[in-house]
């Protein structure tokens, strides 16, 4: 019960029901739809996750359960802000990497929810310059080296581009695997303006590689070796952050969330090397 109650009041849209119900003393489907603007699908969702709080009576409409009621007086107590148990990680591995995880801005709140969008937009523009400046094509979290002395204009400007256009489509992979396989169809907005920040490991490696490059340093085989040990370093912590995102943003199981950062990024490589073949 202690559970259900934190996970209840672990989500915004969860605490919006709640809060409507205890304010009217009960609700139809067709208000809460109207109030809370977000699709049929996702209210239903979210009506069943809190079955312990609140009850549908013979005359379809919702009421707030014992358990309701006193969720619902916490949120009038504190209606700024309630904490709520943090997400602890048996595994060493997972602990490790969450000192590597930007928990501040990745669930980031009202305040911090500019500063969030600065950030996103500082990341994709260093991205594009630096993937510009090694003559880089970026894929999901793979970078393609391309030549450009002798592509046509239009397709030096997609590839300078490249990161921009990236960006984009693996928001709509993953937003899509989410919405398909696992039903969750909240968050959109929120998650697309922290999903830059999976890049940044990325833009960490593109401006190390610039540096290899610009000094020269890339042609010796040592610095060559240490530069694609260096990318596969930051791809993993950018899986992590992936996954740590999707967990926050998408209330998916951290595991689940796992399983789909390695096989995107699995299906990513496979596609290169098919490509290159």
């Amino acid at each position: 019960m202690e559970s259900s109650f934190y996970y209840a009041l672990g989500h915004d849209i969860r605490r919006k029901i709640i809060k409507i119900i205890g304010d009217n003393d009960y609700t139809s489907f067709t208000y809460l739809k109207k109030e809370l603007g977000v699709s049929t699908g996702t209210i239903y969702h979210h009506l069943e996750t809190l079955s312990e709080l609140i009850k549908q009576k013979e005359d379809k409409k919702y009421y707030l359960k014992d358990l309701g009621v006193y969720a619902y007086k916490s949120l009038k107590d504190n209606i700024e802000i309630i904490k709520f148990p943090k997400r602890v990680f048996k595994s060493p591995i997972l602990k490790k990497l969450m000192v590597l995880t930007s928990k501040r801005f990745i669930s980031f709140n009202k305040k911090d929810r500019i500063y969030t969008i600065l950030i996103s937009v500082v990341i994709i523009i260093l991205g594009t310059i630096f993937s510009y400046l090694n003559g880089f094509n970026s894929f999901l979290l793979f970078f393609i080296d391309t030549n450009q002395d002798n592509l046509l204009l239009l397709n030096q400007i997609l590839i300078n581009l490249s990161f921009i256009l990236n960006f984009f489509a693996f928001f709509i992979i993953v937003e899509s695997i989410s919405r398909i396989f696992y039903k969750k169809n909240e968050s959109i907005l929120n998650f697309l303006i922290s999903f830059a920040l999976i890049q940044f490991p990325m833009v960490i490696y593109l401006i190390l590689h610039f540096i290899f490059e610009y000094a020269s340093l890339i042609t010796i085989n040592i610095f060559n070796f240490i530069d694609k040990i260096l990318m596969i370093i930051f791809q993993v912590w950018s899986l992590w952050l992936l996954s740590y995102s999707l967990s926050v943003k998408k209330g998916i199981k951290i595991e689940n969330c796992l399983i789909i950062s390695l096989l995107l990024h699995y299906s990513g490589f496979t596609i290169i090397l098919l490509t290159i073949i």
